[in-house]
Order: C-alpha cells, then sequence, then structure tokens
C-alpha cells in the first residue's frame, strides 16, 4: 500500500519560514550597509591620503596667511619666530609677531612650521597664485630702504644679528650701518631674517 505524501503545512506552521527568509533579508541589507560604509570610509581616507600627498610648502603659507592663525617658524639658525603670516613671495615671508614687529624671512630658512593645537588640519593642497610670485625679498627691501628702517638682519650660519639701519640696496646686497659707525655688506642670498624694530 502506498502512502500518499503528506500535503502542505497550513496557516501558522508557514510562519516560522517567512520570519527566517525576512531575517535573512534584514540581515544580508545589514551586511550591505556596512560593507558600503566600509568602502566610503575607506575611500575617504584614500582621499585624504592623496590630498595630503600633493601638500606643498607654497600652499600650506597660503593657506596658513588667509585663515591669519598664530603659528611658530623654526629657522635654519635654530631660532624661532611666532606670529602671522601677512605677506608671502616667492622667496619670503613676512611675519608680524606677538609683539607688533615685522619680520620678513627667507623661504628658504624655514625648519619647521607647528600650528596651533586645535587648528584646522591644513595639508597645503592648493595651488599658489601669480601675486606670491611677483614679491621677493629684494623687491620688498626696496619699498622699505628709503625710510631707512632700524633692523636686526640674521644671516645664515650665525644666530647673531646684525642691528643698525638699511643704508643701501644693491642687486644682490644690502648695506646696514651700524650704531658704531660702520656698515656691514650682506648678499641676500645669506639673509635668513630682516627683523624690523621700533627703534
Amino acid at each position: 500500500m502506498v502512502v500518499p505524501p503528506s500535503p502542505p503545512p497550513e496557516g501558522p506552521a508557514s510562519v516560522p519560514d517567512r520570519i527566517d527568509s525576512d531575517d535573512d533579508l534584514r540581515l544580508f541589507a545589514a551586511r550591505a550597509d556596512a560593507e558600503e560604509a566600509v568602502r566610503r570610509i575607506g575611500q575617504e581616507a584614500w582621499l585624504r591620503l592623496r590630498t595630503e600627498e600633493s601638500g606643498h610648502l607654497g600652499g600650506l603659507l597660503v593657506d596658513l596667511a588667509e585663515r591669519s592663525d598664530e603659528v611658530t617658524l623654526s629657522l635654519t639658525t635654530g631660532m624661532r619666530r611666532s606670529g602671522r603670516i601677512e605677506a608671502l613671495g616667492s622667496d619670503l615671508l613676512a611675519l608680524r609677531l606677538t609683539g607688533g614687529e615685522l619680520c620678513l624671512l627667507s623661504r628658504g630658512a624655514i625648519t619647521a612650521i607647528r600650528l596651533p593645537p586645535g587648528g584646522a588640519a591644513l595639508v597645503g593642497d592648493r595651488p599658489v597664485g601669480d601675486a606670491v610670485d611677483r614679491l621677493d625679498l629684494r623687491s620688498a627691501l626696496d619699498r622699505l630702504v628709503a625710510e631707512q628702517p632700524a633692523v636686526r638682519v640674521t644671516v645664515d650660519g650665525s644666530p647673531d644679528p646684525v642691528p643698525g639701519t638699511l643704508a643701501r640696496l644693491g642687486v644682490d646686497l644690502l648695506m646696514v650701518s651700524c650704531p658704531d659707525g660702520s656698515t656691514v655688506h650682506i648678499p641676500l642670498i645669506a639673509v635668513v631674517e630682516v627683523h624690523l624694530t621700533d627703534n
């Protein structure tokens, strides 16, 4: 005698299968969402890394000048200067010191830039405009020499500045008249800092 197959379960007996299918669907959707989130985080990290890799000194300095954040610059002489960047040139950075005086610094003499804690994460990946290229140390000094300002000029290889008055400017040379009556001739290429003093 052949026993006929049992009829499919009816009513409540089929509900657990539907619940399992719904749970599986929810689990699948949750996994897909998690994988998408991980992919997005990975992509954002990759984009951030690419941005950081394209950072350059000129772009960072432009960002800092526009934000007017206080920075601390370490120089080849071992000295540090703190203030806000007021102007940039192809080989020049004008820093307004915390005391109010102005320093013209050679960009080539900057060894480190310390940003304030809690500040924006700047990487300097932006292009630098033509305005930066038009200004250089010599042209900045040329604008000042007529006033014969009091200066302290620091040169590469020496932490001791040359104090005096900015007296004359040559093609690649500046001359400082010292308080003792002597004149010091300084090649522009050797200048680390021209600190304009109040007296």
